[in-house]
C-alpha cells in the first residue's frame, strides 16, 4: 500500500511510476505474476488498484522504498526470482531499496495444463 499522505500523481507515487514499474517485474521470466498476498499489498491509485507493489517515502528523504510481491515460476530458486525483479525494477526506480516477497510459486500442474 502506498503510505498515509502519499501524494499521487497519475500513475506517480513518490516519483515512480508504478505501472512501469509492475509491467517490469512482470516481464521478468521467474514471475508468474505479481500478487497482493495475504497482507493485501497494492498500490491505491485514482480508480484502481496495482497489486502487488508497495511504495513508501523513507524517513528522512531519499529514494522511496519498493516492495514487490509475487508468485514464482514452479522450479525457479527464490534467489533468482528477487536478484531478476531487483534488477527489472532498478531503471525504474533508481536507488530505491527493493524489498521482494515471494508470496507462492506456480503450481506445476497448472503450467502443464
Amino acid at each position: 500500500m502506498t503510505s498515509p499522505g502519499t501524494v499521487v500523481d497519475g500513475v506517480l507515487v513518490d516519483g515512480i511510476d508504478v505501472d512501469l514499474l509492475a509491467a517490469a517485474v512482470a516481464a521478468c521470466p521467474a514471475v508468474a505474476r505479481l500478487t497482493a498476498g495475504p497482507a493485501g499489498a497494492g498500490v491505491y491509485l485514482p480508480g484502481r488498484r496495482v497489486a502487488g507493489l508497495a511504495v513508501r517515502p523513507q524517513p528522512g528523504g531519499g529514494p522511496a522504498r519498493v516492495a514487490v510481491h509475487v508468485v514464482a515460476r514452479a522450479g525457479v530458486p527464490v534467489q533468482e526470482v528477487a536478484g531478476q525483479v531487483r534488477t527489472a525494477v532498478a531503471p525504474v526506480a533508481p536507488g530505491s531499496p527493493v524489498d521482494v516477497a515471494v508470496e507462492d510459486v506456480e503450481d506445476v500442474e497448472d503450467v502443464q495444463a
